[in-house]
């Protein structure tokens, strides 16, 4: 991949260590992803996204989320930078027939004049990819999960699931030069892809997959210490199992915010809690506050993954499925088989 090798030297340069990337990586299931997954998942990451926006930036506790509602001056059902960016990533895959970073890049670029939301690391590093900077090196040093809200894409389309984790990272970069957002975007890309091939929702042995997957890639620095305990995504992997099947206690020691190390490790705990009640699960998480909308487009995107369109819709509510990218979804599937 031309891609990976470029922005190998280039990282390389910066310092970082790569090793971690060339263990080998096998897919816990034999599957393939069918149509009717990718539907699941892409549906699920929009409905997650709609559903929790109006909620997003509220002190925790509003409470479950039954249906859609109108948020930043826009009708019921519009979806944020979560599923615009998504979708971008999709799209440029299978346009392409693989991942092309500069045409990655534009898209992004494209999108951000006109998607709802997008944290500050993310607008930076768009005006800075407008501005004409590498996508390898435009990327804000910013451990926030915007690279790994995004990653679904990557573990549907991509057969190799060590070419998955490379993947990740390269479309971390154009956003977010960092180990532990990119390491996010690894876990959400190869978790997809897992569920997505058949394997069960078995923390006890997906939970060691993806910490297997990170584990000696990230670095940890004192200054990620938050309420005294943890520094990488593979150390909050290996604390989750205490806090499984309690969402709400995982909630308060993980934290809400757009934090990668806050966002993934709490969105996990809730869907391993409820993998086949989707509606309980996307209720909570768009209710849940703080980034309520990243929290429960993750969430939705692993139980579609799962799932797959019929079951997820089966067991949602029939409005929840008028989403603003209904159409893109569509086609993004059609162009998938």
């Amino acid at each position: 991949m031309e891609a990976w090798a470029e922005a190998r030297r280039a990282l390389l340069e910066a310092g970082w260590d790569l090793t971690a990337l060339d263990r080998p990586l096998a897919w816990p299931s034999e599957g393939r992803p069918t149509r009717g997954k990718v539907r699941g998942t892409l549906y699920g990451v929009a409905i997650g996204d709609a559903l929790g926006a109006p909620n997003e930036g509220r002190r925790p506790g509003p409470g479950r989320v039954e249906k859609l509602q109108p948020h930043s001056g826009l009708p019921a059902g519009t979806v944020t930078d979560d599923t615009a960016l998504t979708l971008a990533l999709a799209e440029t895959q299978l346009d392409r027939g693989g991942l092309d970073l500069t045409v990655l890049a534009c898209r992004f670029v494209d999108r951000g004049w006109c998607m709802v939301g997008g944290g500050r690391a993310t607008r930076e590093a768009l005006a800075r990819l407008a501005e004409g900077t590498p996508w390898w090196a435009a990327g804000t040093p910013s451990a926030g999960n915007g690279a790994a809200m995004r990653a679904a894409p990557l573990g549907l389309f991509l057969e190799d699931p060590a070419e998955v984790r490379r993947a990740a990272l390269l479309q971390s970069l154009p956003t977010h030069r960092d180990r532990s957002a990119a390491a996010g975007a690894m876990v959400n890309a190869l978790l997809v892809g897992a569920l997505a091939r058949g394997a069960a929702p078995d923390p006890g042995r997906l939970l060691p997959w993806l910490r297997e997957a990170i584990s000696g890639f990230e670095v940890p620095l004192e200054s990620r210490l938050r309420r005294g305990w943890r520094t990488t995504l593979a150390d909050a992997l290996a604390e989750l199992p205490a806090y499984l099947g309690d969402p709400a206690r995982a909630f308060r020691r993980f934290g809400l915010g757009a934090f990668v190390l806050e966002t993934l490790p709490s969105a996990l705990a809730l869907f391993f809690a409820h993998p086949d009640e989707p509606e309980a699960a996307l209720s909570t998480a768009a209710g849940a506050g703080f980034d309520a909308d990243t929290l429960a487009s993750l969430v939705g995107g692993w139980l579609g993954a799962h799932l797959g369109d019929r079951r997820l819709r089966s067991n949602t509510p029939s409005d929840w499925w008028e989403v603003s990218a209904k159409r893109e979804i569509e086609r993004v599937s059609r162009l998938a088989f």
